[in-house]
């Protein structure tokens, strides 16, 4: 067990452990956007050989290894990486560059292959991409002819078992697990043990599958092997990308990552684990022109044939990819001889393939939105809206997807062979009812018939949630807006609170002019969208339809946080199978008891969109009139809009706690990885000559990864040295400057500022804070009333002087063990968390405040009870604090955002100073936009210190973003495994949420002031107060979880019942608690 509570069981015992190299260096979050370096790599090669260089001298290598960066634009980066990478290398010899031809070393480095050097290694290179043709049969539509074979151009692709290979020996396999395992976790605030889920090689699919290899057979021709057998992980990316902003060029790319390595090194675009296997090809116009004249029926059934074609051109590249060396591999093994000079057996296994719905749909072979659209099980259509129901969730296990080997190859005799139409109804007859299509899966038929295609298939949060069931309930709930107010004035309110959100560093960027617009918004805009919009919606509907949309926004948040959590344990999985029970359920009182209230139409830029469609799918049709007396005629009719959740994309939510069990965390398997794999491809297109683009792509792609590999075999480790010299210690809790540029006098400073209430005490409080710190007293809030004036003046600032700085870096681990950080600025991001010293189960477990100086002084004391008086430089952050809204319930239970506000000035304890040792992180406010602003709690007759510049009052309330990011969702849970340090009254999964009994146990100092205007729950329209104060009465489940909702429970199951389900599992389809 190491410091973090964490053991592995491994259920074969390992040859080797990667992780027994990782550094507190590894752990670094930026270093996710640093490439992979020598000193992270533990190979033979770069520890003792001499890397071999395959061009004329190494003068040359450096040059051209710089050169084959991917980099497409001069830059200042570029021209530092030429500098230190190759002009300032000991190596480097400008007498070597005499008769230099670029167009001949390019050509030396594409003649590079895998033959062995003089020591007998091979160079991880693997084979260079193939052109080759694709045959596909097409069907003649008539008996007496039969099918005819087309070949389609432009596959290029390269083997999978040289990729394999080749990634075996590269220098990055140092870093592969080769045996899984399961990782376990014990908090010390927990009782029992909790399965963790992070990576592919501690998912329980690694685990069985090396299990299953353990026992495969040995091939023939080597059956005494005694070898090491280990699973290579293979997973894949494809998706079709536009290659410049302009024109038609466009390029369908096949990546492989291998999932024995982890993905905060595999998500690094630099560290080279993408490799990229296949450029798909498209049908050529020519092949249209071609079948037209062999078909007899092209001009009634042109988009089946078109469609079935495409299909058979996937597949068919599949089975090119699939060759029999694979299949030989995948039964048998390959012997490797891997980066550390040892010989394994190693067997390729297919474990997920990551794409979008119109991709999922090519490769599970099964029809488009049909009337069972699941790749993964079949649910009819007509079922999909009850996701997360216990019948929905036990029917997806049940009813697992399989490929109907029988039926496609019946429905394909009827095409090829009695030339029946691929949509007629003999076809139909065979495959509607399970929504296959008669096309022979490549996966099934080489791999076999219990290959698992339907779990291959994995889950994508970033199209099916962030880009799909997100996206289309934002738009639905702007739709609401317009409907309630034709004119858009609230859709504008809501506009312009989005406009006042602030930022919070990279996570949370400036919004859109207008947001309801959605105006080229990416799926990190939606995600930004969603972590921030619950203040922005707030009190703009009506009282009772707005409680609803608060609390789904709120569930919404929740799912989207805990579905793309980087490391789950057994509880944060449970609640997310509870959770998403419950966000089904919100979803369809909110389409079935709000949505049905309001009649809702497209949005403008919708219809627009709808028109210019209609106009191109029908050139000569006029555009949709508008209605009679419409005051603009150019405007398009707005037909009726639904929200609808009879979608994939909404049924696909039931499968990610499945998904996570057995693949890890979805951030693994996200097609985010594969779109920033596009970016290489773009950047390699604009350095092509645009002819036979996707040729030349693979070409530079390949002397890209040349580069890399021979870069990480040159030795560095003194400017590793160098780097890690100019970055600050990650095991700091805080950084802050010892400039003494900018010395304030104190007596100066208070003197001239007299008028400013966060001024009043300023030095006595200081000299209070500093002292208690002197004599190691825990933090309170400074309120040391035992401090008499002569204890204050036992204090001594040197020179009376303190020093401002202009930024604080809090370092911190997050809930998944990495370590980053914030940057607290006060002028831009000020706003801070510390752990509560308050105690009792009711008692929020933090304190919020907003930083106004950055401060460091030389302070000694010469209090009796102190050591001996020396000089020492204090650091101290000048705050303002928050406190608490009485009487208002938050928390996951109540589906509510912790709701805070400045401390009246007119309270001694509204400013004090903090010691930045105590500061968790930096946090995101927002304005609760609903209850306006207000001069009262800062009484200042000018500008004050306390305010932006530009401010002359302040927001009544703000939400705390407990959604800004997976490890802030973390801390207000509980059970981080990172958060070792936690505040003891910190709630967990096994200590939850619980609302206090009473409003006078609720709220300890830092307080609000109570105003009598503030009693009801603003939130809700003011008309839900009274409720939110009352017993609660919910029943906490058996793993400690508290229920979601405490309304009456309701059976809305549209399966019927089962007898074997017993009352509980039956009330729980609908209001299961967590």
């Amino acid at each position: 067990m190491n410091s973090f509570h964490l053991w592995r069981d491994y259920p074969h015992r390992p040859s080797y452990d990667p992780d027994q190299f990782m550094t507190s260096e590894d752990m670094l979050h930026d270093r996710l956007n640093r490439p992979i370096t020598n000193s992270q790599l533990h190979s033979p090669v770069s520890e003792g050989s001499t890397p071999r260089e395959p061009l004329s001298n190494r003068t040359i290598s450096l040059i051209m290894d710089w050169f084959n960066n991917g980099n497409s634009t001069k830059s200042a980066g570029e021209l530092n990486r030429l500098v230190h990478n190759a002009i300032l290398q000991p190596n480097f010899d400008k007498n070597e560059l005499k008769n230099f031809n670029a167009q001949r070393e390019l050509r030396k480095i594409d003649s590079m292959d895998e033959t062995p050097d003089a020591h007998g290694s091979s160079l991880p290179f693997g084979s260079d991409f193939e052109q080759v043709d694709v045959n596909i049969e097409v069907p003649s539509g008539a008996r007496a002819v039969g099918p005819r074979t087309f070949s389609i151009p432009g596959l290029h692709y390269r083997r999978l078992i040289s990729v394999i290979r080749a990634a075996f020996v590269d220098p990055l396999a140092s870093k592969y697990h080769l045996s899984p395992f399961k990782l376990f976790h014990k908090s010390s605030t927990t009782a029992p043990e909790q399965r963790v889920y992070s990576e592919l090689y501690n998912s329980d699919a690694f685990i069985d599958e090396h299990d299953k290899v353990q026992r495969a057979p040995l091939p023939t021709d080597d059956p005494d092997c005694k070898l090491e057998k280990v699973v290579a992980a293979l997973m894949f990316w494809s998706d079709s990308t536009h290659l410049a902003n302009f024109g038609t060029a466009k390029m369908w790319p096949i990546y492989m990552l291998l999932g024995n390595l982890s993905k905060y090194v595999r998500c690094q675009p630099s560290s080279g684990a993408c490799h990229h296997v296949a450029y798909i090809p498209s049908l050529p116009d020519s092949f249209q022109d071609a079948v037209a004249d062999f078909h007899t029926k092209w001009g009634t059934q042109k988009k089946s044939i078109l469609a079935h074609c495409r299909r058979e051109l996937m597949h068919a590249i599949w089975k090119v990819l699939l060759d029999d060396e694979f299949i030989h591999a995948y039964h048998y093994g390959i012997v490797i001889t891997c980066w550390d000079g040892i010989k394994r057996r190693v067997y390729p296994r297919i474990f997920t393939y990551s794409a979008d719905y119109p991709e999922k749909v090519l490769l599970a072979t099964i029809r488009d939105k049909g009337s069972c659209p699941c790749p993964r099980c079949m649910i009819p259509k007509t079922r999909i809206d009850l996701m997360g129901q216990v019948r929905d969730l036990a029917f997806r296990g049940n009813m697992a997807r399989k490929f109907m080997f029988s039926a496609v190859e019946r429905a394909r005799k009827l095409i090829y062979t009695s030339g029946l139409p691929i949509g007629g109804a003999a076809v139909e007859r065979e495959l509607f009812s399970t929504s296959s299509v008669p096309t022979m899966n490549a996966f099934v038929d080489k791999l076999g018939i219990n290959f698992p295609l339907s779990r291959m298939l994995a889950v994508d949060l970033l199209h099916e949630f962030e880009l799909g069931v997100w996206k289309a309930l934002f738009i639905h709930v702007i739709r609401l807006l317009y409907a309630a107010s034709p004119r858009g004035d609230l859709v504008a309110e809501f506009d312009r609170r989005i406009r006042h959100i602030p930022t919070f560093g990279t996570t949370i960027r400036r919004f859109a002019t207008n947001a309801s617009e959605m105006k080229k918004l990416a799926a990190r805009d939606f995600e930004d969208l969603l972590q921030c919009c619950i203040p922005a919606f707030e009190g703009l509907l009506p009282s009772s339809h707005n409680k609803r949309l608060m609390k789904l926004l709120y569930r919404t948040a929740e799912w989207h946080a805990f579905a793309k959590l980087r490391m789950h344990t057994s509880a944060t999985l449970s609640h997310l199978e509870a959770l998403t029970t419950e966000f089904g359920r919100l979803m369809r009182e909110f389409r079935d008891l709000t949505c049905a209230e309001f009649d809702t139409v497209e949005l403008p830029s919708e219809a627009s969109a709808r028109v210019r469609r209609e106009n191109r799918n029908s050139p000569n049709s006029p555009a949709t009139p508008a209605p009679p007396g419409h005051p603009d005629g150019a405007r398009p009719v707005r037909k009726a809009k639904t929200l609808n959740l009879f979608t994939y994309k909404w049924h696909a939510l039931g499968d990610y706690a499945q998904a996570i069990r057995l693949f890890g965390g979805t951030d693994s398997f996200s097609t985010q990885l594969g779109e920033l794999s596009h970016r290489l491809v773009k950047r390699l297109y604009g350095l092509t000559n645009k002819r036979d683009a996707t040729k030349q792509i693979g070409k530079r792609y390949r002397r890209l990864q040349k580069a890399r590999v021979a870069w990480s075999q040159r030795l560095q480790l003194h400017a590793d040295e160098e780097e890690a010299s100019r970055r600050s210690n990650p095991q700091l809790h805080h950084h802050i400057t010892q400039s003494k540029n900018h010395p304030i006098d104190l007596l100066q400073f208070v003197k001239q500022n007299a008028g400013d209430p966060a001024i009043n005490n300023f030095v006595p409080k200081l000299q209070e804070h500093l002292l208690g710190r002197l004599l190691g007293r825990d933090f309170d809030g400074d309120t040391h009333e035992t401090f008499t004036p002569d204890d204050r003046n036992t204090v001594r600032i040197v020179g009376n002087r303190i020093y401002s700085g202009q930024v604080c870096r809090v370092y911190y681990t997050t809930y998944d063990i990495r370590r980053t950080y914030d940057s607290i600025n006060p002028r831009t991001h000020a706003d801070i968390m510390v752990a509560s010293p308050e105690g009792g189960e009711d008692a929020h477990p933090y304190w919020y405040g907003r930083t106004i100086g950055i401060y460091h002084a030389d302070v000694f004391t010469t209090h009796p009870n102190a050591p001996k008086p020396t000089v020492q430089r204090m650091e101290f952050l000048w705050v303002r604090w928050f406190g608490v809204e009485p009487r208002y319930r938050a928390g996951f239970r109540h589906a509510r955002l912790p709701k805070i506000g400045f401390v009246a000035d007119t309270d001694e304890y509204a400013f004090g100073f903090l010691d930045p040792s105590l500061v968790i992180r930096g946090c995101h406010l927002i304005p609760a936009f609903h209850t306006g602003r207000t001069t009262e709690l800062l009484q200042a007759q000018s500008v004050s210190f306390a305010r932006r510049t530009g401010d002359l009052d302040d927001w009544v309330n703000f939400y705390v973003g407990i959604f800004l990011d997976r490890d802030m969702t973390m801390r207000f849970y509980g059970g981080g495994v990172g958060h070792i340090h936690q505040h003891l009254g910190h709630p967990s999964p096994t200590e939850p949420l619980e609302a206090p009994t009473s409003p006078e146990e609720e709220y300890h100092r830092p307080h609000r002031v109570e105003n009598d205007d503030d009693d009801d729950d603003t939130s809700s329209g003011g008309e839900e107060g009274d409720e939110d104060l009352e017993e609660d009465e919910d029943v906490q489940s058996d793993d400690g979880n508290s229920h979601l909702d405490d309304e009456e429970h309701v059976d809305e199951d549209g399966y019927g019942m089962d007898d074997d389900l017993d009352d509980d599992a039956c009330e729980s389809d609908g209001y299961a608690s967590l």
